[in-house]
């Protein structure tokens, strides 16, 4: 006799109870997505204080495992046939939504293949009680997830595939074993109406017929990520059934791809499911595999079956995409299956875990910003003005660099002369020859060594002098002459003594005297003669200037200004420019690198040189796309 049990297990996996009251057990197997069961107990029953939540529950549908769930929650409930919990329970592959990927992670693209991003995944469980198994695919797409729990990421790896995929596990042993597969080839089983069909419902569903859609990922607005750049420049993809539905179009986001080919085979594998209308069967019937133990008896999820009724005119083959159990034990031969040309996207199933476990899903997509660089400096030729600006490596996309400027009257702000050392000049000697006339008027003051003056027969006119100034020389005079010296006037003879001038017409003498420190109100030297010899002034004199100082003079004073300029981005001339100029798209001579894209993590260069001395002021706009990702909290 079938005889289906529960079995309680508790965190450790060890068995704490078996229920042997335990009725109303059913189940529920959907395709790629998280199977559920329930089962009921007497309220009376001593054992229901074992059935405790997050509990393990090992299911058995009379000699077959089911497989190995765990304890949500319950509900008492009264009728006439008395008090009974009720005891709701999902599979263990939920222990994975209780890990989560905390922030940002990325793993994926050349050379990392699917298991590769499976092991990740799995390597972050506090408790590993989940081990990969089998991995049937070796693609290189990119991933990224934040704030993510672990199945869902798990479940979004296969999400890119354009061919059918099934997940599959092993929980009689543990640590148990995840394995992603194809899902089985040609028939498994057979549904024929008079043998164990007891009921078909057909559903057309066109409510997501799509035969052009539109892929978008990270980011936002124009920053959004599209799939343009790998599709010859479209955002969208086109069906084959266009020419028998038309067109109709669908947008896909799905924030989490970064990769614009991830996001198109993504984008290729959904619209092959959405190109038809949805057809999916509800069908009843009789599991005769318990009794008949032939294959072709046996409904497994994933297994492709043909449905015959004549009748109806019914014949398919399409694969089983969900088998529910109602009851094992009221009626164990009684099996609903639901078989569709696809299944149900798995993102609602995600949808309603994240929001059991209460982590929303938050991806961070950065901001559009605008940056303004402004600079205002005296240039000229051979010293232009320079302006440097940063592009950060976390750019996502650079919208636009604009750059404006004007030139001005070169400008300075202060004039003055150097401030000036003490100067000295030292002695100084002149020598003359030949005629010469001096006449002065005015005071005067002289004081010279020893002369020598030879003074020729000739009428010299007359000198001036005052009373008691000392004159010196050598005179030698004949003939009758007048030296124009009052009598009186007191001379200083060569041997230093002194006499008294006497005047005494024709003579004859050769005298030398000196002047000396001859001073006296104004006068005039006038004398026409004649100096027959070579000779030398000695002035031993110094003329010192004092160390001093000239005031600045603070203002703004104004130059030239230039009248034809060059403009360089790093390193390229940008063409046609005048002496001003708004909101120049520089985009195209910024440094590129080796794929085109204007380089991040480095400094850009703006140097603009006029052709005479000026000033330049300029400003530079740029508009960027920048993750909201990395650095601290300061």
């Amino acid at each position: 006799m079938r005889k289906s049990y529960v079995t309680i297990y508790d965190l450790q996996m060890r068995k704490v109870a078996y229920l042997e009251n335990a009725f109303g057990i059913g189940y529920e197997t959907p395709l790629n997505a998280l199977w559920t069961a329930r089962f009921s107990l007497p309220a009376n029953d001593s054992k229901n204080t074992e059935c405790q939540p997050l509990r393990f529950v090992e299911i058995f549908d009379g000699d077959e495992r089911v497989d190995l769930f765990r304890i949500l929650p319950n509900t008492a409930r009264r009728s006439s046939d008395g008090q009974t919990i009720t005891y709701e329970c999902e599979h263990v592959l939920a222990t994975l939504i209780d890990d989560v990927l905390f922030q940002y992670h990325q793993i994926g693209n050349l050379g990392v293949y699917t298991r590769d991003v499976l092991a990740y995944i799995l390597s972050k469980q506090t408790v590993q009680r989940w081990a990969l198994g089998t991995v049937a695919f070796a693609r290189q797409f990119e991933y990224s997830w934040e704030n993510e729990n672990l199945l869902a990421a798990a479940f979004s790896v296969p999400k890119p595939f354009a061919e059918e995929y099934m997940w599959t596990w092993d929980t009689s042993s543990y640590p148990w074993t995840l394995n992603l597969v194809e899902p089985p080839a040609g028939e498994q089983a057979y549904i024929r109406y008079g043998v164990n069909l007891r009921g078909i419902e057909k559903q057309t569903d066109p409510t997501d017929l799509c035969t052009r859609l539109y892929c978008l990922g990270y980011g936002e607005g124009v920053n959004q990520l599209t799939i343009a750049e790998v599709n010859g420049g479209k955002p969208y993809l086109d069906a084959d059934t266009q020419a028998q539905y038309g067109i109709i179009s669908r947008i896909f986001v799905d924030r989490r791809f970064e990769s614009a080919e991830t996001l198109k085979a993504r984008g290729e594998a959904l619209l092959n499911e959405l190109k038809h209308p949805r057809i999916s069967y509800r069908v009843d019937a009789a599991e005769l595999y318990a009794l008949t133990k032939d294959q072709l008896d046996r409904f497994q999820v994933g297994a492709q079956v043909r449905v015959i009724d004549e009748e109806l005119g019914v014949d398919i083959i399409s694969r089983v995409v969900n088998r529910r159990r109602a009851d094992v034990t009221g009626a164990p031969g009684d099996v609903e299956l639901e078989i569709a040309n696809r299944p149900q996207d798995i993102a609602g199933t995600i949808a309603e875990l994240q929001d059991r476990q209460r982590i929303n899903e938050v991806y961070a997509q950065g901001a559009t910003n605008f940056d303004s660089h402004d600079f205002a400096d005296n240039c000229d030729p051979t010293h232009p003005a320079v302006l440097k600006f940063y592009v950060p490596e976390d750019t996502v996309r650079i919208n636009k660099v604009l750059l404006s400027y004007q030139v001005e009257a070169f400008r300075a702000y202060e004039r003055a002369i150097a401030a000036a050392p003490a100067t000295t000049s030292g002695p100084s000697s002149i020598t003359t020859t030949g005629p010469s006339s001096i006449t002065t008027t005015g005071p005067s003051s002289l004081r010279t060594t020893e002369q020598s003056y030879v003074f020729g027969s000739t009428e010299y006119g007359s000198i001036g002098f005052e009373p008691n100034n000392w004159i010196s020389g050598v005179h030698s005079v004949s003939g009758n002459h007048n030296h124009g010296i009052p009598d009186g006037t007191r001379l200083m003879t060569a041997d230093g003594g002194t006499v008294t001038f006497v005047s005494s017409g024709a003579h004859t003498h050769d005298e030398k005297f000196h002047i000396h420190n001859f001073q006296g109100a104004p006068h005039t030297h006038g004398m026409d003669h004649t100096h027959q010899m070579p000779h030398t002034h000695d002035m031993p004199h110094t003329h010192t200037i004092p160390s001093h100082t000239h005031d600045i003079e603070y203002g703004i004073f104004e130059g030239p200004i230039p009248t034809a300029l060059t403009v360089r981005v790093d390193g390229n001339v940008v063409p046609g420019l005048g002496t001003s100029a708004t909101d120049v798209d520089i985009v195209p001579y910024l440094a590129k690198d080796e794929s085109g894209r204007i380089q991040r993590g480095t400094w850009h260069t703006i140097e603009i040189a006029p052709n005479s001395l000026g000033r330049i002021v300029a400003s530079v706009v740029t508009q960027i796309f920048v993750q909201s990702r990395g650095g601290g909290n300061y």
